[in-house]
């Protein structure tokens, strides 16, 4: 059966609902708050891969990351508020058709404050593997991203990670699980962008362990 972004990180809905007989941990930035009951702006990630290089709203994978954040606040008991419509498409093309190769801070923010956004979230898929490469015929999927939070109205970062790492092993703090239990390249793509998508969102929001 084919799969689509939007389906594969409804396979993490029931994962993400559960906050029983568990801890809440707050997000890192806004006074614990996050983006609870802010308007924010998610610019779908570019990507930033060996051999690719592709813009915001360009990759595949950034906009399944974007859906997937969006799907998991949708199954939780938050106040998320995205930019939506014709607000995204406006942004996205002032994005698209930059002239620089990069923006500034206050570019970022001037965007966001553009469409109604008090805080904004860009960001970059640095690496994304599904074989380990010293192993052959195995799969040992991770992915490596960095992130930042623009509050528009001050102009400046209010909270970033850089060279996150997502993979199977739990050794640090820059590190969580992923379980995947089947050998189909495509799904095991689909799943770990998903679970980058509900890890970045929990930060975001704060989130029950």
């Amino acid at each position: 059966m084919k799969m689509n972004g939007l389906s594969a990180v409804a396979l993490l809905l029931p994962l993400s609902m559960c906050g029983c007989f568990s801890s809440w941990h707050a997000s890192p930035f806004n006074g614990g708050e996050g983006l609870e009951g802010q308007t924010v702006l998610i610019v779908p990630f570019r990507e930033a891969l060996a051999g690719a290089d592709l813009w915001y709203g360009e990759s595949r994978r950034g906009q399944t990351i974007t859906k997937g954040i969006r799907m998991w606040a949708a199954g939780q008991e938050v106040d998320a508020r995205f930019v939506t419509g014709e607000r995204v498409e406006e942004a996205q093309k002032t994005i698209r058709n930059w002239a620089k190769p990069r923006l500034s801070d206050a570019e970022w923010a001037r965007i966001g404050r553009n469409v109604g956004a008090r805080f904004l979230v860009e960001g970059s898929i640095d690496k994304l593997q599904l074989k380990d490469p010293r192993s052959i015929g195995f799969f040992s999927a991770r992915a490596v991203i960095s992130y930042r939070v623009l509050d528009t109205e001050k102009g400046r970062i209010v909270h970033q990670r850089k060279g996150w790492r997502v993979g199977r092993e739990r050794g640090n703090e820059d590190q969580f699980k992923v379980d995947l239990e089947f050998d189909n390249p495509q799904e095991i793509e689909l799943r770990l962008l998903a679970l980058t998508a509900r890890r970045l969102a929990e930060e975001l929001y704060g989130y029950y362990d």
